[in-house]
């Protein structure tokens, strides 16, 4: 004891340890409000979308001429996952889903090298007909507020303009990344042209429309000598002076046809292809047509604080809203800061309930002075660790949040540890200094082992995890890391002195009360353990039997789990997707979701529904894909009042409106954190459609005959009806029609043309010609309709130049890593595992197809694509972990088989945490491997504490190995069943919240540690006296 080191200087100078304790637990509790939180750590969504748009191809001319072109530029990017980039091409359009490799840590660069080459690309290697190919790099950008604003007495133009003003204001805040309003409608100014005038009078519509464009183009006048410029106004300021401008001229008699003499001139709001409404629940019933609403969608820029970023948003829409016409209303349609918020009080709850167990059992299970000496290092480490966070960048979020519940018990553990060594030498009658003393510097070491080893288990997957669940546990390991090292620190230098200052010996004939009882229950608890230990070394095969018995009912039931890596999430909203054919048009898949909405709005549960028609919503939830935008298609954010409410809508609703409309299929979808488009898909890929169709036809049939599988769909099925114009030689020749010529009339005649714009301020009015009778027209009237050949006045029915075929043809086109491919997708009832769905349909191909045609092949996506990426790496993950562990074993015990027979405490985890998991029936997911891994190393703690003191009495005292490891057993079951009390029962309120995704660690921990407890106790005892007659002696 003469030797100074740092236990004895800390206790000699008790009060500047003191003060520093003081100074980092107050700075913890200033930096809890001010560091940066979020529901869950940073995702990086790898996924971009490129576009190319090439109009009049149909789906098969578009994979042909631009999609193949395309891959074949992408594939020479290192950064790109080809394996997970797939295209769907369509008529004129085709997009191209970028997945970027997950080594890809800096997405931006990554999308500047795409972007540089596509203007080259579009120039030199797609046909001159593709417009324009964009790439949209912020797809995977997750909205942070989503706002309805909305008017019945405003015009739409109106409703825009309050908009952008309220958006002007957002940008004034520091943290406002972009911002995009949705569903706006503009003005445009109609001219309805009559064929039939136009032929009376021999205009050439095509001719008309040119000199209309060109004279609204704005075109520099020049400069004269002196600099001064030359400029000639356009004739277009307003509806009135479009409807004046001449069209034709008599020059004989100077007759003057004017526009308005062969079109109607209306100022109009432009037919929409999309557009967006609000309903509240069901205290407003009527559905008021008139009403204008938009959508502002909001993105924070990464690496601020949401929570205080939703505040600043909150108190600026009061106060902007508040100058608004009273008539124009906001609703949060998503409000992430709050679901942060909420989700992070929630856990901070769970938190101080965890230290009220904690300290709840040390007070059940120590005496008063040791229990309250005890834990008050659990609020002092979790203060200090928060410190920590917050110094490092690292922010609150439920991961982080979870790390800390998972180490309450742990933190206590330490200092439990060296009460227990301090009590034991004073009943030695050792001195209180001495005491305190000798324990700590003797279990100094292997509690910084124990620490160092749970610790370190955790690193390794930060680096072998990648993807989105290696950014779900990046933040994990650290949170350990920081609350254990301020409890070794804590239980060396804090506890020794409160020790010596307030924990006295006491006979056991003078303890009373309660104190009483704990002596008692603890001579009992001693005795019988003494009892059961020494049957066991007895009988050794006892052991070897249990051992053999709970491994093999933790592996069988292990087998009996479904496997999620990731759950469903909870939340008081879900999505609706509406499908409809692919001809349908925008009004048709719009009185479906009206009535849809209509229905759904009766119920009570239901707070409002956000209809966004002909598109799909902005990213709102990180993993929820949006869709492309096409008039059969539309989705609602459905909020509600819980979400419970959320599961049991979903529940009923399902089977209720999945087919209640014959033209359409409902799809109720609920939020989860894996970005898998469908649970379970089947891919048949090859070279020759002939070959692949009657497979995925077959497989679709088989598949849409389950019960358990619900919208079996693939994209190739899907038709489009057009009709094909063939032009007549010579005949069109002789009339001069060309291709362009009757491609361009078609347009006009049923899209309308763009001639120019006017401006009123800042607003742009564009001016479009349309023909009157385009609403009318049916595919076999085409062929009547009127054309103006190249003689002036001469018009001729398109029959007389062109023949009209009725054609079918695929829709979309499907390629995946430059493949041709056919998925059949689909959903899974509630409470399927889609592993056992996916072993059907595999059994069932097998059976059915033995053999395929040659170049085809079959795959599986969805999550099993997810899984088959994800669990080798969760795999090497505890592997390196065990590795990790191992090498700090051998670095303490010195000795291979001591270290193996300790890390070989750690098989004890797969019967506690599988039967945990089995008697609660949850799945196998991510937080359950973090569990697992924390079971290890709680079991390896023990084992460590154990076997520590086992090697002293051999060492030192020169026992045998079997008396050293009944001594060992009997003198750490206390700290062992104490620690092993405070760690299970710690993590009570992860299992009480009954979270999806925490609730699993919860179990494991806790169950896992209540099971392996009595296996630790005996068997790890008899395996030290074992190891030691058989292999080291």
């Amino acid at each position: 004891m003469k030797k100074r080191d740092h236990i004895l200087t800390a206790m000699r100078n008790h009060g500047i340890v003191f003060f520093i304790i003081i100074l980092l637990t107050a700075f913890g509790i200033y930096a809890l409000p001010e560091m940066n939180k979020d529901e869950f750590p940073q995702f990086t969504i790898r996924q971009g979308v490129l576009a190319a748009i090439y109009p009049g191809a149909t789906a098969q001319e578009v994979e042909e001429q631009v999609t193949i072109p395309l891959e074949n530029y992408l594939n020479g990017f290192e950064e790109i996952d080809k394996a997970n980039t797939y295209s769907i091409s369509e008529d004129g359009i085709v997009y191209v889903y970028i997945m970027l490799r997950n080594s890809v840590h800096s997405s931006n660069d990554a999308w500047t090298k795409i972007r540089a080459g596509l203007d080259l690309l579009q120039k030199t290697s797609l046909p001159p007909g593709v417009l324009q190919t964009i790439l949209i790099d912020d797809f995977g950008n997750t909205s942070s507020m989503l706002l309805a604003v909305e008017s019945d007495e405003r015009s739409p133009r109106e409703l825009e303009l309050y908009a952008k003003q309220l958006c002007t204001q957002l940008r004034t805040l520091p943290e406002m990344g972009r911002i995009k309003v949705l569903g706006t409608q503009h003005e445009e100014i109609a001219v309805y042209i009559d064929p039939a005038r136009l032929s009376v009078y021999g205009i050439d519509q095509t001719s008309l429309q040119l000199s209309l464009m060109l004279r609204g183009i704005r075109i520099v006048g020049g400069n004269i000598s002196n600099g001064h410029p030359l400029q000639v106004s356009t004739p277009y300021h307003s509806p009135a002076e479009i409807a004046e401008q001449i069209v034709w001229m008599d020059p004989i008699s100077n007759t003057t046809i004017r526009l308005k003499d062969i079109a109607d001139i209306k100022r109009q709001y432009a037919t929409t292809k999309q557009y967006v409404a609000f309903y509240t629940g069901n205290s407003d019933v009527s559905l008021n047509k008139n009403r204008s609403c938009v959508i502002i969608n909001m993105e924070m820029v990464p690496g601020n604080n949401i929570v205080a970023f939703g505040d600043k948003v909150n108190d600026l829409l009061e106060k902007t809203f508040q100058q608004f016409p009273p008539d124009i209303r906001y609703h949060r349609i998503t409000n992430q800061p709050k679901v942060v918020n909420d989700s992070v009080v929630s856990f901070l709850k769970d938190i101080l309930t965890s230290i009220i167990v904690v300290i709840a059992v040390m007070l059940i299970l120590f005496p008063l002075r040791t229990a309250l000496v005890a834990s008050t290092g659990v609020p002092v480490c979790i203060a200090i660790c928060i410190g920590l966070m917050y110094i490092t960048g690292i922010e609150l979020n439920t991961v982080t949040l979870a790390a800390l519940i998972f180490v309450l018990g742990m933190i206590v553990d330490d200092s439990v540890i060296i009460i227990d060594g301090y009590t034991d030498l004073l009943e030695k009658g050792h001195s209180r200094w001495y005491s305190a003393a000798v324990s700590t510097k003797q279990l100094f070491i292997p509690m910084t082992l124990a620490t160092c080893s749970i610790s370190g288990m955790f690193f390794p997957m930060t680096k072998i995890i990648t993807g989105p669940l290696g950014d779900f546990v990046q933040l994990f390991p650290y949170a350990v890391l920081f609350a254990l090292t301020a409890s070794i620190f804590y239980a060396t230098w804090a506890t020794p002195y409160m020790a010596t200052r307030y924990i006295h010996y006491q006979e056991n004939n003078q303890l009373k009360g309660f104190e009483k009882w704990q002596n008692r229950f603890f001579v009992w608890l001693q005795e019988n353990y003494r009892k059961l230990l020494s049957t066991c070394f007895k009988r050794p095969w006892l052991c070897y039997c249990l051992l053999a018995i709970c491994m093999g009912i933790g592996l069988v039931l292990m087998t009996r789990l479904n496997l999620q890596l990731l759950p469903k999430a909870e939340r008081e909203c879900f999505a609706v997707e509406i499908h409809l054919e692919n001809n349908a048009n925008l009004q048709q898949t719009s009185l479906i979701a009206d009535s849809l909405a209509r229905m759904m709005r009766q119920d009570k549960r239901i707070t409002s529904i956000t209809a966004f028609i002909g598109q799909s919503s902005p990213r709102f939830h990180a993993t929820y894909t949006p869709q492309m935008a096409r008039a059969s298609y539309a989705q609602f954010i459905v909020n509600t009042t819980s979400t419970q409410a959320t599961a049991d809508i979903l529940s009923e609703f399902t089977p209720r409106y999945e087919h209640y409309f014959p033209q359409a299929y409902i799809r109720f979808k609920q939020m989860d954190y894996q970005a898998a488009k469908n649970p379970l898909e089947v891919r048949v890929q090859g070279s020759s459609w002939q070959d692949m169709q009657p497979i995925a036809d077959s497989i679709k049939q088989y598949m849409s005959k389950q019960q358990e599988m619900r919208w079996v769909h693939s994209d190739y099925d899907k038709y489009t009806a057009q009709t094909h114009f063939t032009l007549l030689q010579p005949e069109a020749a002789r009339l001069g029609i060309t291709e362009a010529q009757l491609s361009l009339y078609l347009r006009t005649l049923t899209e309308g043309s763009n001639l120019t714009s006017i401006w009123e301020g800042e607003y742009q009015i564009p001016v479009t010609l349309y023909t009157n009778c385009a609403d009318k027209l049916t595919p076999m009237q085409l062929e009547d309709i009127m054309i103006p050949t190249a003689f002036p006045g001469v018009w001729v029915p398109i029959r007389q130049v062109a023949t009209l075929t009725p054609q079918w043809h695929h829709s979309s086109i499907e390629r995946r890593n430059s493949v041709r491919t056919i998925t059949i997708g689909c959903d899974l009832a509630t409470g399927i595992s889609q592993v056992d769905a996916e072993k059907k349909v595999k059994k069932w191909i097998e059976s059915a197809i033995p053999t395929l045609p040659n170049n085809v092949t079959i795959s599986y996506g969805g999550l099993s694509a997810i899984n088959k990426q994800m669990i080798p790496q969760i795999l090497w993950s505890v592997v390196a972990a065990l590795l990790v562990m191992f090498v700090l074993l051998l670095y303490h015990f010195g000795k291979v088989p001591l270290a193996l027979l300790a890390l070989s405490s750690a098989l004890l985890c797969i019967f506690g945490a599988f039967v945990g998991l089995y008697l609660f029936q949850l799945d196998i997911s991510i937080t359950v491997i973090l569990g697992i891994v924390s079971l290890i190393g709680i079991i390896v703690r023990n084992a460590i504490i154990m076997y520590e003191y086992a090697e002293e009495l051999k060492n030192k005292q020169h026992l045998p190995a079997k008396e050293a490891a009944f001594q060992a057993g009997l003198r750490r079951m206390r700290p062992v069943f104490l620690t092993s009390a405070t760690t299970a029962l710690g993590v009570l309120p992860m299992i009480l919240a009954q979270t999806s995704l925490w609730m699993p660690m919860g179990v494991v921990i806790c169950i896992g540690t209540i099971l392996t407890l009595p296996l630790t106790l005996t068997i790890l005892p008899v395996l030290y006296w074992k190891l030691y007659d058989r292999v080291i002696d």
